[in-house]
């Protein structure tokens, strides 16, 4: 039975507990949002470290998401739901204390190597809302002495309102975002309805029927290109999409990426060059969302350049900062002041350019996505009339 000092340390805890729960349900941006909990759960438990593992249904995986410990190569690492601790709470739907984890049959040995924290003890709960699961919220290594079962009760309280506020943060992400789509939908849809309106009329010419399936061509491949790019961003938004991180040799990923965009830049007469400096290290990162990031900005750069208009792909490293630089610059339309604080805005397009270049607005949001899952930026430098330098900032691992 606790005595009164341990009464009045479980008190200050919950009391702590309801101010975190309501700084939770205002946080709707997922990755702030998971950041605060991992930190409330290290704090409210007197851990070294606390981490969360979303759980992906339709896979039966756990990744980790977030970490207060987290770095790139960590993030989306994926955790089996068997031969792992989070799988046994997952599986079992229960809360669990270890001392020694790493002597434990179910420790998941990847782990400790990624985050090059020796696991001394572990307190780990389900994080269910509504009977579903959302995944696992552990905390690592108490600070001092060993997790208790007082432990145990606020972090299971603090992952009950942690699951609610997961799930809502993804249904409002996805109710915006379909939103959104919506609307944007309603132009192609428009267009479409009109071409097919055109093309039952007894009167239309050949040459009128000629040009409305061109224009359901376009209408068609619009869409398409839409629903993919509204898919990658939705999965990324709502943390479901899964970064696969290992380390890049990025003057490889460069050239492959120069390689697959190089006849579409011909065709256009565009000159097209690779620049990698002497000094690139490697990255820790995802190999396909990487290359989708590059060749969207590089296909972006081959949309509104000039003919005959140069693109240039570089890759540098900068010691100084710990950071690698990958820039793509053209010597196109380039965009206008007021415009550039919107481009990374979802669906927009600037108003000059939306009725002469076919896009969806959405190619640059899922670039943003990308670097940022990445633990980088983008930032991008343009000149009306005379170019554009798009280039994102990813740290080093060296």
């Amino acid at each position: 039975m606790p005595n009164n000092e341990q009464k009045i340390s479980l008190l200050s805890r919950y009391q702590r507990l309801i101010k975190i729960a309501g700084d939770l349900t205002s946080k709707l941006d997922l990755d702030i949002l998971l950041l605060e909990i991992v930190k409330a759960a290290a704090d409210i438990t007197g851990a070294e470290a606390a981490s969360i593992l979303l759980y992906d249904a339709v896979k039966e995986e756990l990744y980790f998401q977030a970490a207060t410990n987290l770095d790139t190569a960590m993030r989306g690492m994926i955790v089996p739901l068997h031969n792992s601790i989070a799988g046994w709470i997952v599986r079992n739907r229960e809360p669990i204390i270890i001392d020694n984890p790493q002597e434990d049959d179910r420790h998941f040995q990847p782990v400790g190597k990624a985050t090059q924290l020796p696991s001394r003890s572990l307190l780990g709960v389900p994080l269910i809302t509504k009977e579903k699961m959302i995944g696992v919220l552990e905390a690592i290594n108490k600070k001092t002495g060993v997790f208790t079962l007082e432990d145990q009760e606020v972090l299971i309280a603090l992952g009950s309102q942690a699951a609610v506020a997961i799930e809502n943060s993804r249904l409002f992400q996805q109710s915006d975002l379909i939103g959104e789509f919506v609307h944007e939908l309603r132009t192609p849809l428009s267009s479409l309805s009109a071409a097919t309106h055109l093309l039952r009329h007894p009167r239309a010419s050949q040459e009128q029927k000629d040009k409305m399936f061109v224009v359901l061509e376009t209408e068609i491949n619009r869409l398409a290109e839409m629903s993919t790019s509204f898919l990658d961003l939705a999965r990324m938004e709502s943390g479901r999409s899964q970064f696969k991180f290992e380390k890049l040799d990025l003057r490889s990923l460069l050239r492959e990426c120069s390689d697959l965009v190089e006849k579409e830049a011909k065709d256009k007469r565009l000159d097209i060059s690779l620049e990698i400096s002497e000094y690139l290290p490697d990255v820790y990162g995802d190999h396909d969302k990487m290359k989708q990031a590059i060749i969207n900005l590089l296909s972006n750069a081959i949309k509104y350049n000039k003919e005959e208009g140069q693109i240039i792909l570089r890759g540098e490293g900068v010691p100084d900062k710990k950071e690698i630089l990958i820039m793509v610059s053209d010597t196109g339309v380039g965009i206008s002041e007021e415009h550039i604080e919107h481009i990374f805005e979802k669906f927009y397009r600037v108003p000059t350019y939306s009725d002469k270049v076919s896009g969806t607005g959405l190619g640059l949001a899922v670039v943003e996505q990308i670097i940022d899952g990445h633990g980088g930026y983008i930032t991008v430098e343009s000149e009306f009339g005379i170019g554009t330098t798009f280039a994102i900032h990813l740290p080093s691992s060296e």
